[in-house]
């Protein structure tokens, strides 16, 4: 049985009472991402993340009062170096500016050191341990953050106090030395990754949206951000309007309410926050424009890029948000007869006879709240070329639109998907998960339920339908690795 509610201020709370064991899976869904940051903030709703587990005034610090005072030093060296830095990019270097430059950054590594020594590192994540909890961590992705934990069920209450203390009196210590942890996560998922600047440059050239620019943000916008910014970024977005509390476990739901309420009543609704999404607002049933035909450039049909992780091909056809259309499941069915398994149509016509090492796709990319693609990947096999598997790819797909699926495709799928989505609720965590983002991104967690009556109503001519309307060679964007002799 699942009970919800919601407080005075917006916060949103689902329950979903379990007996089994004494235990309790906590999901807080924030409906806020990277696609919500300005241009030049990019990687700020990330850094933020990891800035939430920093602690509050009364965890994390030997002394708060001086801690703050100290904080302020250290923003203020900072900013103080960040305009040195600006205003001698465009004038002629000397040798006061010189001098001045490396006083303004010894004053800033003193500043953080002195406050460094109040707080005490990963107290909430150790204060939770200590108290019996597992699974401790959060995610962000371009339309979401998402945190949780698993814990003894009788903790529930000091879960809330904690929480409510994180959100409502965020702190942001540590901020500058956080900024070189993202930036090394950067160096290793981006950088050094063999596809990573490609996908980033393939983003940036196939998408008029924010999905364009990358979760982790840009390197030089990362140097940039100081705590001013991210505590704007924070009031603006991490309302309790914009808040869903999944939690799962053997809870009453009367409990939860009154912790809900003692603990985040006073949580002051936020003017800026956006509408929860779901409620009252609906992206339009667009596509995004495609970009004019200029090949090889990063601002046309297609983008090439010569690199030693090549080759590569990239097709990516636009499509509307999973929101704002009937057609998000059937796509999610495309893209499981595609490349789902074993026996799925490009394993069997191209991975098996040799023409492709490797194919997969992906229903929605980067993302699933506003419009986005529907993205499919490949890498030829050895003394095959990018034509080869680009034709390859494109006549499947091409059969599937004008046949359909066959009956055995549909029940196996139907079958598949049913096991998995039973099989993801199984778990009080799983279930936690799904139901805050259901509610979060759809504007209910039922949808839950009513996926398994679409799942179970799919016909053929859906999957044709959306086939013939999406992925279709005027509605593609092309990306090549090529390999550098090539």
């Amino acid at each position: 049985m699942v009970t919800e509610f919601t407080l005075s201020n917006g916060l949103k709370c689902i329950v979903a009472q379990r007996k089994a064991a004494p235990v309790v899976s906590c999901h807080i869904y924030a409906d806020v991402g990277g696609f919500d940051e300005v241009d030049g903030q990019t990687g700020i709703a990330h850094l933020l993340e990891h800035l939430s587990f920093k602690g509050s005034p009364r965890l994390g610090t030997t002394d708060y009062i001086k801690e703050s005072a100290l904080l302020d030093a250290v923003d203020d060296a900072f900013y103080e170096l960040k305009q040195h830095l600006s205003s001698s990019s465009s004038s002629s270097s000397s040798s006061s500016s010189t001098a001045k430059l490396k006083a303004l950054q010894q004053s800033f590594q003193q500043a953080q050191s002195q406050a460094s020594k109040l707080e005490i590192p990963n107290a909430y994540g150790a204060f939770l341990s200590k108290e019996g909890a597992v699974g401790l961590n959060a995610t962000t992705t371009h339309d979401s953050t998402k945190y949780y934990v698993n814990l003894p069920a009788n903790k529930l209450e000091l879960w809330f106090a904690l929480e409510s203390d994180r959100f409502q009196c965020p702190v942001f210590r540590s901020l500058y030395t956080e900024k070189q942890v993202v930036l090394e996560e950067r160096k290793l998922r981006v950088d050094s990754s063999p596809l990573g600047p490609f996908m980033e440059s393939f983003a940036e050239a196939s998408l008029a949206n924010n999905y364009r620019r990358p979760v982790i943000g840009y390197k030089e916008d990362i140097e940039g951000i100081g705590r001013r910014e991210v505590g704007e970024f924070f009031k603006r977005h991490y309302g309790p309007g914009n808040m869903t509390v999944a939690i799962v476990g053997d809870v009453s739901p009367d409990q939860v309410r009154q912790y809900a309420e003692k603990y985040f009543g006073s949580w002051e609704k936020n003017e800026d926050t956006g509408t929860r999404r779901g409620e009252g607002v609906k992206e339009q049933e667009e596509r995004l424009p495609i970009p004019k035909q200029t090949v090889n450039t990063r601002n046309g049909l297609e983008y090439i890029d010569k690199s030693r992780a090549g080759p590569a091909m990239l097709l990516a056809y636009y499509r509307p948000s999973v929101k704002s259309t009937a057609d998000a499941l059937p796509l999610d069915v495309v893209s499981d007869l595609l490349t789902g398994g074993r026996t799925s149509r490009l394993e069997k016509q191209l991975v098996l006879p040799g023409t492709a090492v490797s194919v997969s796709s992906f229903a929605t990319f980067p993302g699933d709240k506003h419009p986005t693609q529907f993205l499919l990947y490949g890498i030829p096999s050895p003394g095959r070329s990018l034509g080869d598997i680009e034709r390859g790819m494109r006549g499947v797909v091409e059969e599937l639109g004008e046949g359909g699926p066959t009956d055995e495709e549909l029940k196996r799928y139907k079958k598949a998907a049913k096991v998995q989505l039973l099989g993801a609720l199984g778990s009080n965590a799983g279930l936690a998960a799904a139901l805050g983002s259901y509610q979060g991104l759809l504007g209910s967690w039922r949808g839950l339920a009513e996926d398994l009556g679409k799942i179970e109503e799919m016909k053929r001519g859906d999957v044709m339908r959306v086939v013939e309307k999406y992925l279709v060679t005027d509605n593609c964007f092309r990306g090549y690795v090529a390999p550098l002799d090539g």
